[in-house]
This record gives structure tokens, sequence and C-alpha cells, in this order.
């Protein structure tokens, strides 16, 4: 696991790329290097397409090695979408980073939002999920 103030350093305002800089890969890199978790890898073709990742998302075999929890705790994934059960994004949640939310995105690259912020901007619910 890394130093998580060079670790933000390092990613924050890093361009968002379908290909390879996806919100999984973020949230995956920050999983095994600032938490030492792995995430399963993220099929290239459902990043483009919100339905399948919603599914996925919701549907993966991995999701049963994760529960959702009422309120965040440092580290904790966060799927957001605008319907519960059809997440179509996901981040981290870094409490000691005061109480923010690790993502990217198309428009803004890595960035940290506030939950409530983030939420209300994009209408989007979240849900807090660590391991089982």
């Amino acid at each position: 696991m890394s130093d998580r103030a060079a670790f933000l350093r390092r990613w924050r305002g890093t361009p968002y790329d379908t290909a390879e800089r996806h919100c999984w890969w973020l949230a995956s890199l920050v999983q095994a290097e600032l938490f030492g978790r792995t995430l399963p890898a993220a099929d290239p073709g459902l990043v483009a397409n919100a339905r399948a990742r919603a599914a996925t998302m919701a549907s993966h075999p991995a999701r049963g090695e994760w529960r959702e929890i009422p309120a965040p705790v440092d580290g904790a994934l966060v799927l957001m979408g605008k319907v519960a059960g059809a997440e179509t994004h996901c981040g981290v949640y870094l409490a000691q980073d005061g109480g923010l939310i690790l993502h990217t995105d198309e428009r803004h690259g890595v960035v940290l939002d506030p939950p409530l912020e983030l939420a209300a901007a994009r209408r989007w619910q979240l849900m807090y999920l660590i391991p089982a």
C-alpha cells in the first residue's frame, strides 16, 4: 500500500480515458494501492455501454464479496447511479481526506468531490460498500 498523499498528487487531474482510465480502473487502483484489496477486471466493452455496465455492477459474482453499509467509511467503494440497483459509475470514499469521493469522469478527469455535492449535481443515489 502506498502513501495516500503521494497517490493523490500523482493521479488527481489525470484525464479520463474510456479505454484505460475510466471510473472502474481508478476504483480498482485505489482499492489495490491504498487498501490492499483486489477488484475484478473490467470488461472493456462495458465502459461505453451504461446499460450493460449497470447490469454487470448489480449481478457480478464478486458483488457477493462486498456488503452495503448505511454510512461511508474510509475506503468504501461508492457505486453511483440515478436508480438504485442500476449504478453506472463508481469511486472510493476517502474519510481521511475530508470525506470526499475520489472518482474520474470525462469532463473533469480524476477528482475529489463531496458526496452531497456529487449526488445533487448529478442527481445520483450513492451506495457505499465494504468487503463482507
